[in-house]
């Protein structure tokens, strides 16, 4: 593995394969993070910049540097730590240009808004020249949505949830082009024929975690439309104690030009992204032994094995966190969705 800085236009400013520490996380549903430290060097102090770039060349997608920090530590040493997103961030520094209704398939809409939004819209001081379309792999599946000047990556990543899709940019270096890829996970499960099962009696995890939490839980929405008499409809089932109720205002929703059962198409589409939102969270957490690792990559499905536990679960690989520095090296992965956080509620109310 090396690492090579790259400015804005993918050109090589330097490349290395010494350094302190650095965590990689690519994730399944929205840009990745990664941490990074150095000795301070001059020279390396120029590069390290925000705005350009961390390509590892093990990695499909580079890394933008946001954030920088010059530190002096105890023992007299100048450290350089940067941290930064997966250049999928780059999606966030557009909206969605329109008040529109997206039809067809998840990866067909997603490539539509990058199209438009990024690679050729309108107004050409939006346009991304870096950016272009991978191959369409023709995934199934339907998708009706309507959006009014949301965030363009939010909107990915909304779409990317639902659908259990993953997207990224991948870099072409020697094209010098980030190229939109929507993916999507292999089936790996026990049943399959080619399974990865992560257990301790198989001796691949060092280190697990296994938490169950219904707390933020919710299967029954009740979706309000638009309309001077509001439309009302319901998403979910669930009977007795089984059933967790939630309400979402969709009012927003424009029924201008629309039919009355694609105003409910949508209404029903709000209620069901809400709800994804609030699910139970079950999810493994495990420190791989990358010696006896079984091959699996972001976005495939797995299974997950503790037969102390009573545990079974088949679950995507939503995102992978890797940790190199001079004395060691280290995989955790995480299967399933964690536990809802607190900002993650308040933007499914939004």
């Amino acid at each position: 593995m090396e690492i090579y800085v790259l400015d804005r236009c993918f050109n090589i400013l330097g490349a290395f394969n010494t350094y302190e520490g650095i965590v990689w996380n690519p994730k399944l549903h929205e840009p990745g993070t990664f941490k990074a430290s150095f000795i301070f060097t001059e020279k390396m102090n120029d590069m390290l910049s925000r705005g350009n770039i961390l390509h590892k060349t093990d990695e499909e997608e580079p890394g933008v540097i946001t954030r920088k920090y010059l530190r002096l530590n105890k023992n007299g040493e100048e450290i350089i730590q940067v941290e930064g997103y997966m250049t999928g961030r780059y999606f966030s520094r557009r909206i969605v240009w329109a008040e529109k209704v997206l039809y067809g398939t998840p990866e067909e809409v997603m490539r539509g808004l990058v199209q438009e939004q990024t690679i050729c819209p309108d107004n050409p001081d939006r346009k991304i020249e870096c950016i272009e379309l991978g191959e369409l792999k023709g995934y199934d599946g339907h998708i009706e949505k309507q959006i009014k000047y949301d965030n363009l990556q939010k909107t990915l990543t909304e779409i990317s949830k639902i659908s259990e899709l993953g997207y990224r940019l991948r870099l072409d270096y020697n094209r010098k082009k980030l190229v939109f890829e929507v993916y999507k996970g292999t089936d790996r499960t026990q049943e399959s024929s080619q399974p990865c099962i992560f257990s301790r009696d198989y001796g691949n995890v060092y280190t697990q975690e296994y938490s169950e939490d219904e707390s933020n839980y919710r299967n029954v929405c009740l979706v309000s439309g638009p309309g001077e008499v509001a439309i009302m409809r319901t998403v979910g089932e669930g009977m007795g104690l089984d059933r967790y109720e939630m309400f979402y205002n969709a009012s927003g929703i424009s029924d201008r030009d629309i039919t009355i059962e694609e105003v409910h198409t949508l209404m029903d589409q709000k209620g069901s992204e809400k709800l994804a939102a609030y699910y139970i969270a079950k999810t493994f957490q495990c420190k791989i032994n990358n010696k006896k690792a079984m091959y699996f990559q972001l976005g495939d499905y797995v299974t997950c094995v503790d037969k102390r536990w009573g545990v079974m679960e088949n679950k995507q690989v939503k995102e992978i966190i890797k940790g190199f520095s001079k004395t060691e090296q280290s995989v955790y992965a995480t299967f399933g969705y964690g536990i809802p956080t607190l900002i993650s509620l308040i933007k499914a109310k939004e």
